[in-house]
């Protein structure tokens, strides 16, 4: 063998180090065994995970933090399929992801034999992209294209299955250099000057700010904008904290459910609305969009999802940030004709009467007010803190009234709704941002969807808070079923002492019933090392 045959196995570990990517989480197994054993030569950081479903969550929180592909590694089999929930979430909600999946070798793929399944038909329906690797030389060029696949707009899940006999043999082929994707360009000048002439004879232009306009070059542009003009900005909830502490006159509030917050009443006034990096998969246009003939100005680096309530007068396609600084000039003084103005006004008053009704009514007889409970974390963490939000009740009410200033910093599955992403998210964002705050947040039965990974969290050493809103149901799926049915079916769960199930973990678990309560240990738990887990009794009845 030549200096220059190196195990295929040795080939994706180079190419993953050389893209960037810092990060392995995964579950070992006698398919992808090769990789683990060249990861033993030096590579990026491998995370053993507790199940290959929190290994996909994990990876995926590092590519919407750090924008380089968070890596899940796994076996074949089982070890492939446990995989799928967390590519899908990754795909939708858009998150970098490369999952390399170990396969039988090539002589058993058409045989009944163990572990032999037709990955690659699993794994296409979620991702953008999934290949399979069928010689050795082709090993590197396929994670290198499966990398940039993930990272180009719109940004999601890529996988390579790598039979094992594959990532066994040797090969000489590499890919030399990383390539990055190119940027775009701005719109063409004639769409960004119809677009400001559009928005210049506005009686009422509103920006809706959707998850692809909240990346940080999008959102530097964006708050330049915001800087010369008057206009306001209503955030889809992943878009979260695009608008800053200086801006907060511009804010009106974040929409993403029913269709009832202060920012659904600007959204739904708006005779010219300007998407910006607004995805469909964010907040349906038909649960919105109460006019679909009024005029839509679309901006994102891909073209508009023509619907039936969504029909954008005019594209501006090309790069977001370089296209909204286009549009900066033209711009420049733009003021809100009096009557929008005063509108923007008493429905920014409505925003904080909301939450100055939270917080006159922390307590009820039956738990905390979770809003109140939303409004005080808020007001505890600094503005570099990372939150991730689980889903279920608990996630309407930290969106709604959670406040954040950073982008990328508030973190949700919208787009799936994923239950159980929150743990395993706040554990990634404790590596990749030891020096921050980081608080995650589940109502009880999220919480154990991914409960064991708190072994993997204290095995790190990471330092977090999770926060849980108790009531012992599934409450959002009682809530629908209220609606729909009038009586609620399957929702109801038991209790469990969370302070001996952390204390098992090497956590600390403490109850709270009162908003003071949990001020007191929040507060506590913010500078504590290790992991403190908040167990809160909350009272939903007041969801709408």
């Amino acid at each position: 063998m030549s200096d220059n045959d190196i195990r295929a196995a040795r080939r994706v570990v180079d190419t993953l180090k050389a893209y960037g990517v810092n990060y392995i989480f995964g579950i070992p197994g006698a398919k992808i065994d090769p990789v683990f054993d060249a990861l033993s030569d030096g590579g990026p950081t491998v995370v053993v995970c507790r199940h290959e479903q929190n290994a996909a969550f994990m990876a995926a929180a590092v590519g919407r933090l750090t924008g380089v592909p968070g890596v899940v590694l796994v076996t074949s089999g089982p070890g492939t399929t446990n995989t799928v929930t967390g590519l899908l979430t990754a795909n939708t909600e858009q998150d970098p992801v490369l999952a390399v999946c170990g396969a039988v070798g090539r002589v058993d793929e058409l045989k009944r034999t163990h572990q032999s399944m037709k990955a690659t038909a699993v794994l296409g329906p979620v991702t953008k992209t999934t290949v399979e690797v069928t010689h050795p030389d082709n090993t590197a060029e396929a994670i290198a294209n499966a990398l940039r696949t993930a990272v180009t707009a719109p940004r999601g899940a890529a996988a390579v299955v790598l039979p094992a006999d594959v990532s066994a043999a040797t090969t000489e082929a590499v890919v030399a250099a990383p390539r990055t994707v190119t940027a775009l360009g701005s719109a063409p000048v004639e769409s960004v000057s119809a677009a400001a002439e559009l928005i210049r004879a506005a009686k009422y232009p509103v920006l809706l700010v959707g998850m692809r306009g909240a990346e940080p070059a999008p959102c530097a542009a964006l708050r330049t904008l915001l800087e010369r003009t008057e206009l306001p900005v209503v955030e889809t909830f992943q878009a979260a904290g695009l608008v800053s502490r200086q801006l907060e006159d511009h804010y009106v509030g974040r929409v993403g459910l029913f269709r009832n917050q202060p920012g659904d009443v600007v959204v739904s006034r708006a005779d010219v609305l300007i998407t910006v990096g607004f995805d469909p998969v964010e907040y349906d246009p038909r649960l919105w969009n109460t006019d679909p003939e009024r005029t839509v100005v679309h901006i994102d680096e891909i073209a508009a999802d023509l619907d039936t309530h969504y029909q954008p007068i005019l594209e501006l396609r090309g790069d977001i940030a370089a296209t909204v600084r286009a549009l900066v000039p033209a711009l420049s003084g733009l003021r809100l004709p009096p009557e929008a103005a005063a509108d923007v006004s008493a429905q920014r008053s409505a925003l904080d009467s909301i939450d100055d009704d939270a917080r006159s009514h922390p307590d009820t007889d039956a738990g905390v007010n979770p809003a109140a409970l939303a409004v005080t974390i808020g007001e505890l963490v600094d503005d570099s803190a990372i939150i991730a939000s689980d889903i279920g009740s608990n996630y309407i009410y930290t969106a709604r009234h959670l406040r954040t200033y950073q982008p990328r910093r508030l973190l949700f599955s919208n787009g799936q709704q994923t239950l159980g992403v929150a743990l395993p998210w706040a554990i990634a964002a404790a590596m990749v941002h030891p020096e921050a705050q980081v608080v995650s947040i589940s109502g009880d039965g999220g919480f154990l969807f991914s409960a064991q990974e708190l072994e993997t969290a204290t095995r790190l050493g990471v330092s977090f808070v999770h926060v849980i809103m108790r009531d012992n149901t599934y409450d959002m799926v009682g809530f629908g079923e209220l609606l729909t049915y009038g009586r609620t079916s399957g929702v109801q769960l038991g209790d469990y002492d969370v302070t001996h199930f952390a204390a098992a973990f090497g956590a600390t678990g403490i109850r709270v019933d009162t908003v003071a309560d949990f001020r007191a240990a929040f507060t506590a738990a913010l500078t504590a090392p290790g992991i403190t887990i908040i167990d809160v009794r909350v009272d939903y009845r007041h969801l709408d």
